[in-house]
């Protein structure tokens, strides 16, 4: 169940708030009494200034009834009557003003009064006498003595009066100071319970409202900085606990979001680079499609070439072949062989042979023939082609390694055709090592096709020349017509497939063939 936090802030602050009213409430209504016992104590000094006033004129009236005594003077005659008239008025006065007062029968000063009244009351015989002395000069010594009691008696209850007020206002001071001091203990209890209280309440805000708080800000920041697997945890019941659960909801939410965007952006990746190893091969195999259209319009356009050759020099060339036979018969009657007209008559007759061989190889790359596909053994091919330049290797002083692989299988391909591959291969390599050298010849299988290697020490072809030598007409060797690697070319392409060359200046050359067993 969730528990507020507001309300419960709320909730304790109205707990403190009442708290704070009760405890100021009491402390008002003590200080009330403190400030009651205050009025109490001051009224009390005035009845005390009161009644010592009728104290104080007592006591002159005594002194002047004694020197009246001993001077016998209307003097003090007259200082005792008007003495006697005003404690009189005085004491009428006073017992007027605590009229309610002398009206609580539990109370001691009202005896007192009374008897202070009586006595005062008893005084007036005293005013008797003296007029009496004004009138005769004359007075009854001995009654005005008796008088004098009255007037100590005065004398005596203004002091048992007072000494009622005074403890009337030590009990006030007394009862002031119990309740100063009960405030003051409940002051002191509601600074010590209000400071634990505070304290209590700062802990618990700590612990349920800010360090919550503080390591979520934590989470946060952390989480800003990538830390999507960032979760927070409390056993909080309020809108702190209601926080934690969000804010684990969103991380997880988005962590979810990234993991789902990192698998679509693999995801796309991937496909991106199939798309662009796609397209990378679509791109090779239109260059390799664009080569293959070029080449066939060279071919063809060589076709009709060779066609118009066949027709315009072939049939001159070989008249002319048989006039230069007849002409050499003719000289060698009529001239020996050692002539100069024999010999320019032989050049002759070389030259025909030789623009005659030139023109055979060009209808043979121009009529190129479809291969007969038929089982045979590739190693066993290799080998009759050996044999057939070993004799040449041999007086150039050519070392030939066979490396043949046992795992080659018989497979369908045209073994006239691949004879001439091997053999145009052989020679170029022959020609190339003048000063002799190495011709290594390896076989294999290699993801069912069959790869064959030749490697010469020869003199290499120039980085720029290899990317032409399978272009017809294009020959870097003197008198080379230029149609050998081209026809070679075209021999492994008919079987589906593919011929490389790598060389470097001064080490040698590699012709990398490989012929897959299936035919696409």
């Amino acid at each position: 169940m969730l528990r507020k936090l507001g309300k419960s802030i709320t909730i304790v602050n109205a707990i403190a708030f009442i708290v704070v009213i009760l405890v100021g409430g009491i402390s008002i209504f003590l200080s009330q009494k403190i400030l009651h016992n205050t009025h109490k104590i001051e009224k009390i000094s005035m009845d005390i200034v009161t009644v010592d006033s009728i104290h104080s004129e007592a006591y002159r009236l005594v002194l002047s009834m004694h020197h009246f005594l001993l001077e016998e003077d209307k003097v003090f005659s007259k200082e005792s009557m008007d003495l006697i008239s005003g404690v009189t008025e005085k004491v009428e006065r006073y017992l007027s003003y605590e009229k309610e007062e002398l009206s609580s029968a539990h109370n001691p000063e009202v005896g007192l009064l009374y008897d202070l009244l009586r006595d005062v009351r008893g005084l007036k015989a005293v005013n008797e006498i003296m007029s009496e002395f004004t009138r005769t000069g004359k007075y009854n010594r001995n009654a005005l003595v008796e008088l004098e009691q009255y007037a100590y008696g005065i004398e005596a209850n203004t002091a048992r009066i007072n000494k009622i007020h005074l403890e009337k206002i030590n009990n006030a001071t007394n009862e002031s100071l119990v309740i100063m001091r009960s405030i003051l203990f409940i002051y002191l209890i509601f600074i010590v319970i209000g400071g634990l209280a505070i304290y209590a309440g700062h802990r618990v805000l700590l612990r349920k409202v800010v360090n919550p708080i503080k390591d979520l800000a934590a989470a946060t920041m952390e989480f800003a900085r990538g830390t999507l697997n960032k979760r927070v945890c409390t056993d909080s019941q309020t809108e702190i606990g209601l926080l934690y659960q969000s804010f684990n909801k969103m991380a997880e939410k988005l962590q979810e979001n990234d993991e789902f965007l990192r698998k679509f952006n693999e995801e796309l990746e991937k496909k991106v680079n199939e798309r662009t190893m796609e397209l990378q091969n679509a791109n090779e195999q239109l260059q390799k499609t664009q080569n293959a259209l070029i080449r066939t319009e060279k071919i063809a356009a060589i076709g009709q070439i060779a066609a118009g050759v066949t027709h315009e020099i072939k049939n001159p060339l070989n008249s002319l072949s048989i006039n230069a036979q007849l002409l050499l018969r003719d000289l060698s009657s009529q001239f020996n062989r050692e002539s100069s007209a024999y010999e320019s008559a032989s050049l002759i007759r070389q030259e025909i042979t030789r623009i005659n061989n030139i023109l055979e190889e060009f209808v043979k790359y121009a009529k190129f023939p479809e291969p007969q596909f038929v089982e045979n053994n590739m190693n066993q091919v290799v080998k009759e082609t050996v044999d057939l330049i070993s004799h040449s290797a041999q007086e150039a002083h050519i070392a030939i390694q066979l490396f043949l692989g046992k795992n080659v299988p018989i497979f369908k391909f045209d073994e006239r055709q691949f004879k001439e591959v091997l053999l145009n291969l052989f020679q170029n390599a022959i020609k190339a090592m003048t000063d002799g050298g190495n011709l290594e010849i390896v076989t294999d299988l290699q993801d069912e096709s069959v790869i064959l290697k030749i490697k010469d020490t020869g003199q290499g072809i120039p980085e720029k020349h290899l990317d032409k030598i399978f272009s017809p007409f294009f020959s870097t060797r003197e008198g080379g017509l230029g149609l050998g690697l081209p026809i070679v070319q075209r021999i492994v392409e008919s079987h589906g497939g593919r011929i490389s060359c790598e060389s470097k200046v001064g080490e040698g050359t590699i012709f990398e063939i490989s012929i897959p067993l299936e035919k696409g």
